[in-house]
């Protein structure tokens, strides 16, 4: 009698959870995030409030994002993601409810609290934490495509909520929005209760630690526990390098589309440029991944970082002529190419130069040094602009800023990963110490 050996088909419950991941960023980031400025030109119309004080919610969001983000290790090994996600969900329709019902400035202020505590649960470190803890190779595509339903998100969103916004007759529509996103929030976030799992089929353990020891690319490595790393200084380079690129590429984004007006193109022409860098940035995200996947960390940070400074010298050239349209039209797909270092890079960082036995705290701080970033670059851009008149001297000053980071990476790259080989090594060799024994 023949033995048959029969393979069962076994279903990875990871498919899910970065199905889930993607659905979490699409909604958090595209539903309440993206589609912000939307809201702006209604909300002060229809209650006739400043523009400029009202824009002070995105500082407030992103200076809230900053705090909670500095102690998201404590709090995932507290209390493990899938509360978190919980926590930052009931956030998100705080949020849209006090949005919904808000008639003062301050009470604005007080829904931009909820939308940074929220988003911080429910995006980029959230969405990397759980990548880091289910994903065993390929990290760096996979958290590409989980972080590029921003865009998607956003892109639908904006469908959506537009015509509810801008309602024919009624200046409070944005309200119907928010109710409409309110009941959005409420179902996704319990199809995540439902379907969520805290961990993988035989982990127990709440962190995002991985114990494995891996070699290949988008794999990860043990890491450096949190207590040696603060005692490096390329560790305090590091997170002033996100810092700035957070600021550099914010403040570009916040302040390319007014100098464009302002040099006389086209609102049609802009609004086409806008499309075609949302599109491209949904791709470069994914490819942004599954590039640190084959070719490493500094092949891929080099590549943005020096897209970043063109897109930057392109601003400083940019005119109101055939050739300046051009510049504008490959400046949307070299923007494209930068934009990842605010978002898919920041766990890639975490991950390749501290490894996993931290990468919580690591990512979490991170991700604080770039929003931290986010809110100051904008205004920094917009002060410039206030003294001068125009925007020359702000892209002169995040290019510089962008070189100098460029720099600063390189010795932060070569610096950790000496460090790596070296713990490597030892690990290595209390490996062969216990065989021998």
């Amino acid at each position: 009698m023949k033995e048959q050996s029969t393979k069962k088909l076994t279903f990875d419950y990871m498919w899910v959870i970065a199905a889930l991941c993607f659905l979490m960023v699409a909604i958090s980031l595209g539903f309440c995030s993206s589609g912000r400025n939307l809201y702006l030109t209604a909300i002060t119309d229809a209650l006739n409030i400043p523009r400029g004080a009202f824009s002070l919610t995105n500082t407030i969001r992103f200076a809230t994002s900053t705090v909670v983000n500095l102690f998201f290790g404590k709090l995932v090994y507290k209390f493990g993601t899938k509360k978190l996600i919980c926590g930052g969900f009931i956030a998100l329709i705080c949020f849209s409810l006090i949005n919904t019902y808000a008639t003062n400035l301050y009470v604005f202020y007080l829904g931009s609290i909820c939308l940074g505590i929220g988003v911080s649960w429910t995006s980029t470190t959230m969405a990397s934490a759980i990548v880091n803890k289910w994903v065993t190779k390929n990290k760096g595509a996979i958290t590409g495509a989980i972080l590029s339903a921003n865009g998607i998100g956003g892109a639908i969103a904006v469908q959506i909520i537009s015509p509810i916004i801008f309602q024919e007759g009624n200046p409070f529509g944005y309200r119907d929005s928010y109710r409409l996103v309110t009941v959005i929030l409420l179902v996704t976030l319990a199809l995540l209760m439902i379907f969520f799992r805290e961990n993988p089929k035989g982990d127990t353990s709440k962190t995002v630690v991985g114990a494995k020891k891996r070699k290949a690319r988008g794999e990860g490595w043990s890491g450096m526990d949190y207590e040696t790393a603060i005692k490096k200084p390329y560790f305090y380079l590091a997170l002033l390098c996100m810092f700035l690129t957070g600021m550099t590429l914010q403040g570009m984004g916040g302040i390319s589309i007014p100098h464009m007006y302002d040099i006389g193109f086209d609102k049609a022409f802009v609004a086409t440029l806008s499309s075609i860098s949302s599109i491209m940035l949904t791709v470069t995200k994914f490819s942004t991944g599954v590039m640190y996947d084959r070719f490493g960390m500094r092949t891929s940070m080099n590549i943005c970082f020096t897209c970043g400074v063109f897109s930057l010298v392109g601003l400083i050239f940019l005119t109101n002529t055939p050739l300046g349209h051009a510049i504008a039209l490959s400046r949307s797909f070299i923007t494209a190419v930068a934009t990842p270092l605010e978002t898919v890079m920041l766990p890639l960082f975490a991950m390749e130069l501290f490894g996993n036995k931290d990468f919580n705290k690591f990512v979490g701080l991170f991700v604080s040094a770039s929003y931290a970033g986010f809110a100051i670059g904008s205004p920094l851009g917009n002060l410039c602009y206030d003294i001068l008149g125009d925007y020359q001297l702000s892209f002169v000053i995040f290019s510089v800023m962008m070189v100098c980071v460029i720099m600063t990476m390189q010795y932060v790259s070569l610096a950790a990963r000496r460090d790596r080989r070296l713990i490597e090594e030892a690990e290595k060799s209390a490996v062969s110490s216990q065989l021998t024994v």
